[in-house]
């Protein structure tokens, strides 16, 4: 079998839609519902940012999401059990970064 994310590039290719959101943000529980959202509207992978304390190698807009994912409490160890049951409900790949 096949990862998600070759699969996505040897079937689709061109015209790919791939998204960036920080994990926690704008609240924290919205990560599920957002991913879920994205899909349902033609998203082909999702990028899912692991919020940092220091994030000074991104821009600001990402900074201040980070901040903010930080201050509702997300954490690397909530958002693996945000996505532990993602697989039942998203079939697109989803690729985390921190």
């Amino acid at each position: 079998m096949k990862n998600r994310i070759n699969w996505l590039f040897e079937t689709k290719k061109e015209n790919i839609l791939s998204i960036y959101f920080t994990a926690g943000y704008p609240r924290l529980n919205d990560t599920v519902e957002i991913i879920q959202e994205l899909e349902k509207n033609g998203v082909d992978l999702i990028e899912i940012g692991i919020p940092f304390s220091d994030p000074t190698a991104d821009g600001p807009t990402i900074q201040r999401s980070s901040e903010k994912a930080l201050k509702n409490g997300m954490s690397l160890t909530l958002l693996f059990n945000q996505l532990k049951n993602i697989r039942q409900s998203v079939n697109i790949p989803l690729v985390l970064m921190g």
